[in-house]
């Protein structure tokens, strides 16, 4: 199975092959967008995969075997739907404001908004600007637009990715 209960009943199995690390891809609270990599809560379990106690037996599994796991943590942006991003695109002037990167565009003749100008396309075709009616702003996405950017230069974003960290 593909879920945390699967890899927690081949946790003998990988002992046996001497396996030593095992690598997770993410498998955090997600609405799947690309593959769990669009994060919508860092301290949560996707629902597909089990619960924070099937993450919790998993962990003392492996440990118990002298098994580490790794976790594939994505930090350089968060899914649309994370509450940290709802929150920001509400307004320019809300508390999580600029925990993303936002621009202004341009507005053309014919009332159409335009993205900051720049040579970036994002690793997904297209755009790394997406416009946002409600900010009339436009978000940075290098990847998926379903996966804004997050603002690093923010300390209150690395506080909380850093509290997300310790929280694994």
């Amino acid at each position: 199975s593909s879920d945390l209960p699967g890899i927690i009943s081949k946790v003998d199995y990988l002992k046996k092959l001497g396996v030593d690390v095992v690598w997770l891809s993410p498998v955090y609270k997600s609405p799947n967008a690309d593959n769990g990599y669009d994060i919508s809560d860092y301290c949560d379990i996707m629902d597909e995969f089990g619960t924070l106690a099937d993450w919790d037996k998993l962990l003392a599994s492996l440990h118990e075997r002298g098994i580490r796991l790794v976790m594939d943590l994505v930090v350089n942006h968060s899914s649309d739907e994370h509450p940290w991003f709802v929150e920001s695109r509400k307004s320019r002037s809300n508390a999580k404001s600029d925990w993303y990167i936002w621009r202004d565009g341009t507005t053309k003749n014919d009332g159409t908004r335009v993205p900051p100008a720049t040579k970036w396309t994002s690793f997904f075709s297209g755009s790394v600007w997406k416009y946002c009616a409600e900010r009339d702003q436009f978000y940075l996405h290098l990847f998926a637009e379903k996966q804004p950017d997050l603002n690093w230069e923010n300390p209150e974003v690395r506080a909380e990715i850093y509290r997300s960290m310790k929280f694994w």
